[in-house]
């Protein structure tokens, strides 16, 4: 465009029509690359294996209206500069950086794209290096392509009036007042946190209200409820002396997305699926879908930013399911704003974290804001905190209840713990740090727990509802040499708080013996019944039972660790928990022996030791047999077929000691599996197989 008068420039207005055409053209091209953008991020969700975008709808308001007022401003800079000394080679040279911002933007956007999260560890020549090169080809290519079209451009151009400029410029800001509407509306939806009511069943299990509460990453004994040593959960722990309190409680495996599949279907992962990169495809009936079906409201709110997003299919069955997805903080930081600037800046001024993370305040908020608009029916409530979670960064004053993580040390230590191998350069105090932030963590959730717990007493429900309260895995603080959690079985990651209170539960009781949280899936749906259900024998309520008789069935639980892709480390295992034992093969046909009740971190490997010889075996065998007695389809056999390689033969024994189904269920009533088995047949699912460029997209996630 002939952006430099005829004329000299030399008037206010002369100068102010070029600042204005740099304005307008650069914001309508800010425009279409805002709506590219959202087309692009609502059509290709960060994993590509998710069920459904992790992106919302108002992406297509909030993408348009930052990248038109980002190049907005750009074309302002660049218009004053062409205006302050104009001159035909000067302009050629910022309209060649206009275009070449716009081919910039296309090239950052399609880098970031799948690399949207903040612990991502930094490689030089991929993050900056091949960045610049791509950048620089786009300015060398706008120059030339400047250079060659200019003249004749210049010609069609000049023809245009100011009049055109100015019509543009009305239609960019009516975009722009649209877009703005689009994203106050989704801020202020008066329907957003309100489920459908739905018709009334006229079958249903029962009429207590259950609130399922997921403590995402707490390890037992951290509670002081467990014994810990520190006050950090007062309120749950109060909660424990009005119900039941199980000391043992064992988990599925030992990170998110397949431990709350277990839970939620009462399947081991090798039988549900869920896996790093496979969904919890249809198939298994969920909590929701079952508690649906028959009266119940459902609600679902979550915390955790990746593997409970409703696109993992943790959603599945809730009438209302509220996860990130539907945040403007996580819509904000999908785009490339939220990428490269405001996530910058947040973990920069503010703390090492991804700024849309919510916290356990603003999960209640939420809850509250459903629980006064709900439906007058039974409901069935599943809450997922976040606030344990790595990086141990909390809400003040809690962010140094039991002692400070100075700012300083935050990025170090986390670095260092996103190593794929056991983490080096973590001294004993380093370590002592991360114990603190994790307390001062647990703390803060304590208090919001407190919190809920408040609002509920004084609601009309409050006397008719259960409060589960659980948590899908531990956390490692060094004890093996791992930190964080999902690499191995070992008992601090597997070791879960269990408390379940409410009508029809007996107060202050603590059960020792060793359950399973997968059985939570029969509990749930046995407690909504009222108990004497289909589901009792799978119950936890059996063990607050006077009349309850241990039986074979009741003392062991097995867990389960996949291939790993996203990270290094000891995986690939598979586990048995006995009253006295823990026994974990290892895909390389190594074997770990535990005396947990004498060694409750798990730091003697008994697997050598002579007189161990006979447990061991015995030990071997039970977990074979219970495997092979699980119930098919087995939708995840990779959580198998890893210890199969390097010759080990540990799949071809648990084929070989496997029955026939009509064998097997005519004279065994208890397998693992046989809650679903009471639902009926299943359809079956062909699980999708990700690519190679999702598989590497995995290793960017920096939560389990």
């Amino acid at each position: 465009m002939n952006f430099v008068p005829t004329a000299p420039v030399g008037t206010a207005a002369e100068r102010g029509e070029i600042v204005s055409r740099f304005v307008a053209l650069s914001a309508l091209a800010g425009l279409l690359l805002g709506i590219f953008e959202a087309a692009l991020l609502r059509t290709t969700p960060g994993i590509m294996v998710l069920l459904v975008p992790d992106i919302g709808l108002v992406e297509w308001f909030l993408a348009p209206v930052l990248d038109m007022a980002c190049f907005g401003l750009w074309g302002l800079l660049l218009g004053w500069m062409a205006a302050r000394r104009p001159g035909k080679h000067r302009t050629a040279l910022l309209v060649a950086a206009d275009v070449a911002a716009v081919a910039a933007w296309v090239v950052l956007r399609l880098h970031w794209l799948h690399a949207r999260a903040v612990m991502v560890k930094f490689a030089f020549a991929r993050d900056v290096l091949i960045p610049l090169a791509l950048y620089a080809a786009g300015v060398a290519v706008s120059l030339l392509a400047v250079y060659l079209l200019w003249k004749p451009v210049s010609r069609l151009a000049g023809r245009l009036r100011f009049k055109l400029v100015r019509f543009l410029s009305y239609g960019l800001g009516l975009a722009g007042v649209v877009g703005i509407c689009g994203i106050g509306i989704f801020l202020v939806n008066p329907f957003r946190g309100s489920a459908p009511s739905g018709t009334e069943s006229s079958v249903r299990f029962g009429d207590p209200n259950i609130i399922f509460i997921v403590l995402d990453t707490v390890r037992a004994d951290h509670l002081s409820s467990y014994g810990y040593s520190r006050p950090t959960t007062p309120n749950i722990d109060k909660l424990a002396r009005r119900g039941v309190l199980f000391e043992n409680a064992i988990a599925a495996t030992s990170w998110t997305l397949a431990s709350h599949a277990s839970m939620f279907t009462g399947l081991l992962p090798h039988q549900h699926g869920a896996d790093w990169a496979v969904p919890l495809l249809p198939g298994p009936r969920t909590l929701a879908e079952v508690l649906g079906s028959h009266g119940y409201e459902t609600a679902g709110f979550v915390a955790n930013l990746d593997y409970c997003q409703k696109g993992w299919g943790i959603g599945r069955g809730f009438g209302l399911y509220v996860d990130d997805s539907d945040s403007f903080r996580h819509n904000l930081a999908g785009t490339l704003v939220g990428t490269a600037l405001v996530q910058t800046l947040y973990q920069h001024f503010w703390r090492y974290d991804m700024f849309e993370r919510q916290d356990a305040g603003e999960i209640n908020d939420e809850v509250f804001r459903w629980l006064r608009r709900r439906a007058r029916r039974p409901f069935f409530l599943f809450i997922n905190y976040f606030d344990a979670h790595a990086p141990y960064l909390t809400q003040p004053p809690y962010d140094h209840r039991f002692g400070r993580i100075p700012a300083r040390q935050v990025h170090r230590l986390f670095d260092a713990l996103e190593t794929p191998d056991h983490p080096r350069g973590i001294t004993p105090a380093d370590r002592a740090t991360l114990i603190d932030g994790y307390d001062n963590c647990l703390a803060y959730l304590d208090a919001q727990v407190g919190r809920l717990l408040h609002v509920l007493r004084k609601s009309p429900e409050g006397k008719n509802t259960i409060v589960i309260i659980t948590s899908d895995h531990g956390e490692e603080f060094g004890e093996q040499g791992w930190y964080s959690h999902g690499y191995n079985l070992y008992r601090e990651a597997l070791h879960v708080p269990l408390i379940i209170a409410g009508p029809g539960i007996p107060k202050d009781v603590r059960i020792r013996h060793l359950v399973r949280t997968r059985d939570l899936f029969s509990t749930v749906l046995d407690l909504a019944g009222g108990g004497n259900t289909p589901f009792s024998r799978e119950s936890l309520a059996r063990f607050w039972n006077p009349d309850f008789t241990p039986r074979p069935f009741d003392d062991f639980v097995v867990s389960e660790l996949g291939p790993i892709l996203h990270k290094g480390g000891k995986s690939d295992m598979i586990s048995l928990t006995t009253p006295q034992w823990q026994y974990i093969r290892n895909s390389d046909g190594r074997q770990d022996l535990y005396h947990w009740t004498a060694d409750p971190l798990d730091r003697t490997n008994l697997a050598e030791s002579s007189g161990a010889q006979a447990a061991l075996k015995r030990l071997r065998q039970r977990l074979i047999q219970v495997v092979a007695d699980s119930s098919e389809p087995w939708r995840g056999p990779n959580y198998l077929f890893a210890h199969s390689g390097r010759g080990s033969t540990f799949l071809n024994e648990i084929i070989g000691a496997q029955e026939p189904p009509q064998t097997l269920y005519a004279h065994k009533r208890h397998f693992i599996g046989a809650a679903q088995a009471l639902l009926g047949p299943e359809e079956t699912t062909t699980l999708p197989k990700p690519g190679a460029p999702d598989r590497e997209t995995l290793k960017s996630l920096p939560y389990q």
